[in-house]
Formats: structure tokens, C-alpha cells, sequence
């Protein structure tokens, strides 16, 4: 048997229906597969960009801003499914936008940034760049969080595992929740 992927899914329901959906999807953060073993339901980049979803209601900043800012690059499969994602969508009461190719003065009105493997030459600049800032950096380059970064997005087998490293997120002024933190790896 066939499954729709998630964008086939979201594309066919409205707001309250896609959040109800990424809730039942990652709410309990572990692996969603289909009746086979072998065979996952939804493909990675869809996992990482609910994940990238979800980390909006499992983390917690110090300010609040008057939007919620998402911020990814354009060359990456995650950013079209992410925008899918948070069309119409709130989080904490905040309307959520999404920045594709963010300049660095953006950087830091950011409450998530997302930087695909793809991007790994500007790794360095943006992390420095964002490091005194309450802004969750996240990767699925490899060392990341030995890189300065706050959580990897890492293939473990059939399904994505955060690795969030705690001393980069709690520099910042940031909290995880124990649910997230649960489903992760942590490195201190």
C-alpha cells in the first residue's frame, strides 16, 4: 500500500487540519513508519521540516517578538515544505512568517534558523554572527553541534533524531521542553 507523502497531505487540508496533523505526527516525537519496517511513510525532508515545525512549540525564548520568523535558504527541499507547513499558522499567538535567503541584519530578528547542508560555507559567519542572540540554530550538516550549533537534525536509520547540544541552546537564554528533550540526544 501507497502513502501520500506529508506535502501531498497538506496541500488538501486547511490550517486546523495540517496543525492537527503535526501535532499527531511529531507530538510525541518518535519515529512514524508505515506497516512495513523498511518502509518509512514520510520521506526525510519532510521529517525535518515538521520537526523544524514543531521546535517552535517545544522551545522557549526569553522575548517575545510580534511575529514568529522562521528563517531557511531557498536551495533546500525543507524550506518548500516548511512554507507548506506554516501557511496561516500561530504559534504562542504569534502569526508565523518564514524568510528564505535571509541577509545578515535578519539574522538575529530570527527565532529559528535552518541551514541546510547545502549552505555549509556560510555556517561559520551565521553561527557567530547569531551567537549572543535568543535564535535556535538548526543543521543537518554533520558536527554541527560541535560546531557551535544547537541541535542536528541526524539519520538515525529510518527516522531523524535531534542531537541538540545544551550548552549552545542555554548560552542563550533558550529552554527546551522535557518532551523534546526526551526524543534527543543530548550533549553537555
Amino acid at each position: 500500500m501507497r502513502y501520500p507523502s506529508l506535502s501531498a497531505v497538506l496541500a488538501n487540508v486547511g490550517a486546523a487540519a495540517r496543525r492537527s496533523l503535526l501535532v499527531l505526527l511529531l507530538g510525541c516525537l518518535l519515529p512514524i513508519q508505515s506497516g512495513r519496517a523498511d518502509e518509512p511513510r514520510f520521506n526525510e525532508t519532510e521529517l525535518k521540516a515538521a520537526y523544524l515545525y514543531n521546535f517552535a512549540y517545544f522551545v522557549n525564548w526569553p522575548a517575545a517578538n510580534k511575529e514568529f520568523l522562521f528563517c531557511s535558504y531557498a536551495n533546500s527541499p525543507v524550506t518548500g515544505i516548511l512554507a507548506q507547513l506554516i501557511e496561516g499558522e500561530r504559534v504562542h499567538d504569534q502569526p508565523i512568517q518564514l524568510i528564505i535567503d535571509p541577509v545578515p541584519a535578519q539574522l538575529h530578528e530570527c527565532q529559528v534558523i535552518y541551514i541546510p547542508a547545502q549552505q555549509e560555507r556560510i555556517l561559520a559567519a551565521t553561527l557567530e554572527f547569531v551567537r549572543p542572540f535568543p535564535v535556535l540554530t538548526v543543521s543537518d550538516i554533520a558536527d554541527f553541534e560541535h560546531r557551535g550549533g544547537m541541535i542536528r537534525l541526524a539519520n538515525d536509520g529510518p527516522r531523524i533524531q535531534p542531537v541538540i547540544q545544551l550548552k549552545n541552546v542555554t548560552r542563550t537564554g533558550l529552554t527546551i521542553s522535557s518532551k523534546l528533550l526526551r526524543s534527543s540526544r543530548l550533549l553537555e
